[in-house]
């Protein structure tokens, strides 16, 4: 190798590294044989490699080189306890540089080396956020010792092709990013199309149902299902956990729910099978709490069974009554034997039935709004139509919030039955 006396031969050198970071090299495999070519170059080089940490192995794996033979890429490979790297590893990030590897503990596979004709060695790491993330090395065909400045200039690559290699890397994750995102688009239409876009008219009723999920997706649901004798099923669920583990189990206890209740008169054996189906399908940590009710529209007559939900919230002439669920949510028991219950709706009688999202929230003194605050919002609102009542619990909870511009932790649904 030939010392680098010229300041022109420099700022080349450096024009390349610069260059790594505003160039489109953002495919990591290109990038990376990129660099190791114009580094052979540019330290007129017998060879040149890269070795990227694998954290899960500890591996240092050879990602790229310059001049080395075949045999020489499938020697055994190096670990992150390697003299040299371990080194790196410790904080010392000063480049190492060894005259003459034959002699030198330091070097792994000297006859490999001696093989490929390198003499002498210069590796520098590669750091990221602080930490060693690999090696640039480089080999010389004789004895060299190498001079101060040649060691900057190494470092200064080193460091410049660190950079872009961490650029390279945000790009793909933010490449990874974005699909996931579109696909949770996809995912949340889906979703939003497995729930109703419009309650049914049926008069003198006025029914009304929303859902907010925390994330694009999430576990609480709500469904009308339209059943024969002009009966309307009510249903609203909460799924164990956030985001697409429970929208999964979602999707799956809705199916389930609509095929039995369209298929089976029996309130309490359309949930036995459910519930069989749920606790047989998933973890233990799985399950949902619902209400699932049949409003019987010519008699006026909700027939319901509440399996572990919050308690449905009644209005009646100004006074607000809890309906508590008396059965465990679905998934809990492997066989399920549901109490159901039945309310006369009379005129003028509101029904909400709300996720534990409203409830739960959080104001500025760390207090939830609670069951009671939901309550006196239904209660001061009770004149309104069911769309506009649950209009006004979103603007309860917004309102109650400890900080309204942050994303809600917890799905909110909510189904408003109004006579």
């Amino acid at each position: 190798m030939t010392a680098l006396h010229g300041a022109e031969e420099k700022l080349s050198a450096l024009d390349f590294t610069s260059g790594l970071l505003t160039k489109t090299h953002l495919d990591l495999p290109l990038l990376l044989d990129e660099i190791v070519r114009v580094t052979t170059e540019t330290m007129h080089a017998r060879a040149c490699a890269i070795r990227l940490l694998d954290k899960r192995s500890g591996e240092m794996v050879l990602k790229a080189s310059s001049g080395l033979s075949e045999e020489y890429l499938h020697t055994h490979p190096l670990t992150a306890a390697s003299s040299i790297f371990r080194q790196f590893a410790a904080g010392n990030h000063e480049p190492i540089a060894v005259m003459d590897i034959a002699k030198d503990p330091r070097t792994d596979y000297v006859r490999e080396a001696a093989g490929e004709g390198a003499h002498s060695f210069l590796s520098a790491p590669l750091v990221q956020d602080g930490e060693a993330i690999g090696t640039l090395s480089m080999f010389t065909p004789g004895p060299h010792d190498f001079t101060p400045d040649e060691q900057r200039l190494f470092s200064t690559m080193a460091n410049q092709a660190s950079v872009a290699i961490s650029l390279a890397r945000l790009y793909k994750e933010q490449l990874a990013l974005r699909q996931i995102e579109h696909e949770l688009e996809i995912a949340a239409g889906i979703q939003r199309k497995l729930m109703p876009e419009n309650a049914p008219s049926i008069p003198p009723f006025d029914i009304a149902g929303a859902c907010h999920p925390c994330y694009e997706i999430g576990g609480d649901f709500f469904d009308f299902i339209e059943l024969p004798g002009g009966n309307l099923g009510i249903v609203e669920g909460d799924v164990s956990g956030k985001g697409v583990p429970a929208a999964l189990l979602m999707a799956t206890i809705r199916s389930a729910l609509r095929v039995q209740a369209e298929n089976i008169f029996s309130m309490q054996d359309v949930l036995q099978k459910v519930n069989r189906a749920v606790w047989e399908d998933t973890n233990p940590e799985e399950f949902v709490t619902l209400f699932y009710g049949v409003l019987d529209t010519q008699a006026g007559v909700l027939t319901y069974i509440n399996a572990g939900h919050n308690p449905g919230l009644l209005v009646r002439d100004g006074t607000v009554t809890q309906l508590p669920p008396v059965n465990p949510p679905i998934g809990i028991l492997p066989d399920l034997l549901p109490e159901q219950e039945t309310l006369e709706f009379l005129e003028g009688d509101v029904l909400a039935i709300c996720t534990d999202g409203y409830s739960d929230t959080e104001g500025t003194d760390g207090e939830p709004l609670g069951e009671e605050g939901v309550a006196e919002t239904l209660r001061r609102n009770a004149d309104l139509s069911a769309e506009a009542i649950i209009e006004k619990l979103e603007e309860t909870v917004e309102a109650f919030e400890a900080d309204p511009t942050a994303a809600y932790c917890d799905d909110r649904t909510a189904i408003v039955a109004k006579r």
